[in-house]
């Protein structure tokens, strides 16, 4: 029984509701209430749309299948970050992506957008690239739902470096490319000179980081080369770094 006061389980719908009426899980999601968590009718839920609201539901009936809930009451999302904040990823080797992509949806991230890069040692083929976009959604989707995201992140499709790029040209947000020989800006620094961006585009190297011409491009392209301190982050590492510090910058402020 989850107990008034305690962290209610998460889930996340495709629309709106109002106080009073049903909404219905189905597949998956009904499944976990219904056979791992074992949840009974009259237990509570959160379930939350795409629209900065969450709604506190009771459940009427739970069945492997589908779970139906009464909708309680309605109040706004307050844990989303104040802008958008999107994560340039290369590919790292192994299963750090997992990792990065878990971390990266706890501490605010909006949207991660993996691509390949000179240094980058993973190039899957397209079936492998789908693979991999598809699992990484359903890691997103755990983690926006044990720490209480008010919208899922989306993981975009593998691209190539140069592609990634032109996207983010004509971008307003504060654009930072996280570069292991840049001397001069820190984050810290870029964080201090941007006090009220409109939103976050950082880039962030594979094992290698990156190399020089990639490096010329992002400038060219309006990105802030950044270091990330005196010692050497892992590529896993990097991304969870600047995260924390815009959280520290731009939310606990």
């Amino acid at each position: 029984m989850f107990l008034k006061g305690v962290h209610m389980p998460r889930f996340f719908i495709n629309h709106s509701a109002t106080p009073g009426e049903p909404v219905v899980l189905e597949g998956e999601d009904a499944r976990h209430i219904a056979t791992v968590l074992r949840m009974k009718a009259g237990e509570k839920i959160t379930v939350c749309d795409f629209f900065n609201t969450e709604y506190t539901c009771e459940i009427e009936e739970a069945r492997g299948a589908e779970v139906r809930l009464r909708v309680l009451s309605a109040g706004s999302v307050e844990s989303e970050p104040p802008f958008p904040i999107t994560l340039c990823m290369a590919l790292p080797k192994g299963d750090k992506m997992d990792l990065i992509v878990q971390k990266a949806v706890e501490l605010g991230v909006s949207e991660i957008l993996p691509f390949t890069s000179a240094y980058t040692v993973v190039k899957p083929d397209e079936r492998g690239k789908e693979k991999k976009r598809e699992r990484w959604q359903k890691i997103a989707k755990g983690a926006a739902e044990q720490c209480g995201r008010g919208r899922i992140p989306q993981i975009g499709e593998i691209r190539s470096f140069g592609a990634l790029l032109a996207q983010f040209e004509k971008e307003e947000a504060l654009k930072l490319f996280c570069y292991e020989r840049e001397e001069g800006r820190t984050l810290a620094q870029a964080f201090q000179e941007n006090p009220h961006p409109r939103g976050l585009v950082f880039f962030v190297g594979a094992e290698g980081g990156f190399d020089g011409k990639e490096a010329e491009a992002a400038e060219r392209a309006g990105f802030l080369p950044v270091s990330l301190g005196k010692r050497i982050l892992r590529c896993e590492t990097a991304p969870l770094f600047v995260l924390s510090g815009a959280a520290c910058a731009y939310e606990l402020m």
